[in-house]
């Protein structure tokens, strides 16, 4: 048999009709672990996104949770404040009165304090 002007035997074209066949498998094989490999790839890139996705929700509902502890920190400071705010202007206006009942009081003969005098203070 003739191939491209060279004289061929049969060893030879079965010869070469399995390199061709294995280059051919060769290829075949090539493209599929190529395909595998992009494949790999996307499901580790997917894997990565969803965990990474996971986690931002994670951080933000700790974030969430610091957030309304914060927020119910600031609210209890701010009733605190209220409320000594309320007591000091109690007490002040307390301490006004004991004052004013303490001028209206006639001025001491004696050492110490008289009667009227020792029912100003608080009991």
């Amino acid at each position: 048999m003739n191939l491209f002007g060279f004289k061929i035997g049969g060893a030879a074209l079965a010869a070469i009709a399995a390199a061709a066949l294995m280059l051919a498998a060769a290829i075949v094989a090539y493209l599929a672990l190529d395909k595998i490999d992009t494949m790999i790839i996307r499901a580790v890139q997917q894997e990565r996104q969803e965990r990474d996705a996971y986690w931002q929700l994670e951080i933000q509902k700790a974030n969430t949770k610091v957030a309304q502890a914060e927020a119910a920190q600031a609210r209890a400071v701010i009733d605190i404040q209220a409320d000594a705010t309320d007591r000091v202007n109690a007490a002040s206006q307390q301490l006004e009165e004991v004052r004013k009942r303490n001028e209206k009081l006639p001025p001491a003969t004696g050492v110490g304090l008289d009667a009227a005098r020792s029912r100003l203070l608080p009991k």
